[in-house]
This record gives C-alpha cells, sequence and structure tokens, in this order.
C-alpha cells in the first residue's frame, strides 16, 4: 500500500512528458525600440490599451500591423512603457513560429517589478544584451531602457563587467546613480501555475555574487499586455490554456480518484479474505464452545439445585390464600427457585382471574406477574407466572398436602 503514492506519481509524471514542453522566449533586448507613454486619469484597462496602441501606431518606425509590440503599466505608475519590434526581425533572431513559446518577452522583463528608494539606473545582462533600467522610486515602471550587445563570442564574468563599466560610461545619467555591479541573468522556471520565476546572479569585480530568485508580478492580464503577440491571439490562448488547465486538473482528480478506488478494492479483498479465515475458524472452535457452554450449563444447574434448592410448595402456598373460590388451579410448576408457573381456569370469567393476578403482584416478596388468560366457549382459562423477589416464609404446621386425585405441583430444572 505504502507504494501507491509513488505509483501515482510515476503515472503523473507519465502523463506530463508527454503534455508539449513550455518553452518562455526572451527576445534579446537590443532587438527593441521603446518609449515612455502618460496615460491620462481614471482609463479601464481597455482603454489604456486602445490609448496605447494609437501612441506607438502615431511614433512607430513601421505600420503596427507589422509589429510585435507589448507594454508595461502599474497601478503605480503615471506611465506605461512601450516597447516593439518588427515581425520580420524577430524571424531573424530564430523566433519564426512564436506561437509555439507560454509567452514571448523582451529580455528585460526579468526585474520587472523591483523598485527603488532613490532615482537609479540598474544594469541587467540577459542573452548577451546588457539593459540599463532607468528606474524611480517606488514605481516598478521603467522610465527608460537603453540596451546594448556584448561583442564577443565567449562571454564571461570580467567581459560583461567591463562591457558594463563602458556602458556606464557612456549612457546619460543625469539625476540618476549608477548601481554598482550587474545582474545576469541565470535562467527562470515555469511553475505548476504557468508563473515565471527568474534568477539572476549578482555581478561585482572579484565577485561572482550569489543566485536570487525573483516572481515575476504579474495578473493575467498584465502578462498578456506584456507578451508582444498580438491581442487576437492572446485572447484565444488564454481561452485553450483555461480549458487545458481545466482538463489537466480533472485528470489528475481521476488518477487521485483512481488510486483511492484501487486501494479501497485491495482493502475490500483483504477484509473479505480475513473475514473468510476468521469464518473458518470460528466453525473450527464452533464443537468445542458448544461443549464448553453445555458443561457451564450443567454447572450452573447443579449449582442452583445444590445451592438453592426448588420448592414449589412454598411457593404455591404463598399465593393461595388469595386465590378466589371461583379459580382453580390445574397445573403447577417451577422452573427455578424463585419463579412459578400456574395454570387454571375460572368459573365467573377473566375478571376473577386480573383480580388474582393483581392481588399477587402487590405481595411483598413479588418482583413481577405475567397474565395471560383468554375465554372460550364460556370457559375462561388462565397462565400466570410469577416472579419472586424473596422467598417467603415456610407456614405455621407445615404445607397442605393435596389428595391424590389432586394435581401436584411439578418441579423442573430446565423444561417439563
Amino acid at each position: 500500500m505504502s507504494n501507491l503514492p509513488n505509483i501515482a506519481s510515476r503515472w503523473l509524471s507519465q502523463l506530463r512528458d508527454k503534455l508539449p514542453e513550455k518553452r518562455v522566449g526572451l527576445v534579446p533586448a537590443d532587438a527593441f525600440f521603446t518609449r515612455k507613454v502618460d496615460l491620462p486619469g481614471e482609463l479601464s484597462w481597455e482603454d489604456k490599451r486602445a490609448f496605447i496602441e494609437l501612441s506607438l501606431e502615431g511614433n512607430a518606425p513601421f505600420p503596427v500591423e507589422q509589429l510585435a509590440w507589448g507594454f508595461f503599466q502599474s497601478v503605480n505608475s503615471p506611465h506605461a512603457f512601450v516597447y516593439a519590434t518588427a515581425k520580420a526581425r524577430l524571424k531573424r533572431l530564430g523566433f519564426e513560429d512564436i506561437e509555439q513559446y507560454l509567452q514571448l518577452f523582451p529580455g528585460f522583463i526579468s526585474f520587472f517589478g523591483e523598485t527603488v528608494s532613490s532615482p537609479t539606473i540598474r544594469f541587467l545582462s540577459q542573452n548577451g544584451v546588457i539593459s540599463a533600467l532607468y528606474l524611480v522610486p517606488g514605481n516598478p515602471v521603467p522610465e527608460k531602457v537603453i540596451s546594448r550587445k556584448v561583442m564577443g563570442d565567449l562571454l564571461t564574468d570580467d567581459s560583461l563587467l567591463e562591457a558594463r563599466e563602458t556602458m556606464a560610461g557612456s549612457i546619460n545619467a543625469s539625476g540618476y546613480s549608477l548601481e554598482e555591479g550587474l545582474w545576469l541573468g541565470e535562467g527562470f522556471d515555469i511553475l505548476s501555475d504557468d508563473s515565471l520565476l527568474f534568477r539572476h546572479r549578482f555581478l561585482q569585480p572579484e565577485d561572482p555574487g550569489k543566485v536570487e530568485e525573483r516572481l515575476l508580478p504579474l495578473s493575467e492580464a498584465e502578462l498578456w499586455a506584456a507578451d508582444i503577440r498580438d491581442e487576437a491571439f492572446a485572447n484565444t490562448e488564454r481561452i485553450v490554456r483555461r480549458r487545458s488547465s481545466f482538463i489537466w486538473k480533472s485528470l489528475r482528480v481521476a488518477a487521485v480518484t483512481a488510486i483511492v478506488l484501487l486501494f479501497l478494492q485491495v482493502a475490500n479483498f483483504g477484509l473479505s479474505t480475513f473475514n473468510i479465515f476468521r469464518e473458518r475458524t470460528l466453525r473450527e472452535l464452533e464443537p468445542g464452545a458448544v461443549r464448553v457452554e453445555n458443561k457451564l450449563t450443567l454447572a450452573q444447574r447443579l449449582t442452583q439445585s445444590t445451592e438453592e434448592d426448588l420448592n414449589p410448595f412454598l411457593l404455591m402456598e404463598a399465593i393461595n390464600p388469595l386465590r378466589p373460590d371461583s379459580i382453580y388451579f390445574e397445573k403447577v410448576r417451577s422452573r427455578a427457585f424463585d419463579s412459578l408457573e400456574v395454570e387454571g381456569k375460572s368459573s365467573e370469567g377473566v375478571t376473577p382471574v386480573n383480580a388474582f393476578a393483581d392481588s399477587i403482584n402487590q405481595l411483598a416478596f413479588v418482583d413481577s406477574v405475567e397474565n395471560n388468560s383468554q375465554t372460550r366457549n364460556n370457559q375462561t382459562s388462565f397462565e400466570l407466572t410469577i416472579s419472586f423477589s424473596s422467598l417467603p416464609e415456610e407456614p405455621e404446621g407445615g404445607f397442605i398436602i393435596p389428595d391424590e386425585d389432586e394435581e401436584t405441583p411439578e418441579t423442573e430444572e430446565g423444561g417439563e
């Protein structure tokens, strides 16, 4: 049973391996032209996108239909940051089938969401391109991004730091402080909910730095706004992914349910086998148990006969004074030392029988009286079962010995 979770994990892993591999494309940042777009206040999300697209159309060197573009926006920013590149250039860079990617972004997106306490220029290297991000306090959306390709076939930490120094000396940093070092992209992970976790290493002279992880803080709408593919593709893809996510979750639930059902089936088989074993054992033990029970019953009867002698005459003599003249006994028997069974008839109907039973029940040493009477053909017969809480005292002068033709009380130790 302990292997069932491992089996389920292996099945889900095999199912996951059959799904298409998820890929995220990071286009080199130097392929884009960028600009800052100031936004009017109180615009809806749809109106913001339309406003940004209109602004891009008026300033882009190509028709919007030929561009792959996106933008960063935040509720904490009064402006959006727009970036675009020609679709033909994407193909030259190797991004030919852009629909195959889970998301497609410019390389400098990996640091989006960071804020600073004073105007700062931060340097980020991704895909052999160094970008200078102009950041202002409390605003995760950059004011400006300048990107340059690092020349050379082999990009070492030293060559990257040298390129960073060259770039820092050539850009306009008026009003900004230059952040020391360089953040180097070290890859990313696609999490189960399709969110992105980027890794960066902070380089400084003679310090390789440690790797830090940052989750890309974008909602679904903001994520697709940052994606450089067109809005029609984004809308269609969102629907497909939601449906695929539902199917995948359903498959996982179905797999877990199958494992649970299998576990219950195995458990049921095990319990059935155990019950069969117990029933067989009980059948084997039953003859011995019956013998023991019979011996115990016999011992109890012997004990009762020894310690508590049956005395039906004493019990009958205790109730006889209460008997009306219209009632006579036909048979009296005692099955235990504290009980008496009386059978008889009444010449005046059932009323004297009920009164007789009530009178007996009021005796101090009587525990209960069970009265079963019936009238048939104007003849009333009855059966009284009397239980005594204690034995009555023997009457003075002994018992009245019945005549030979009268019914003698019967004493039983287990039957008539």
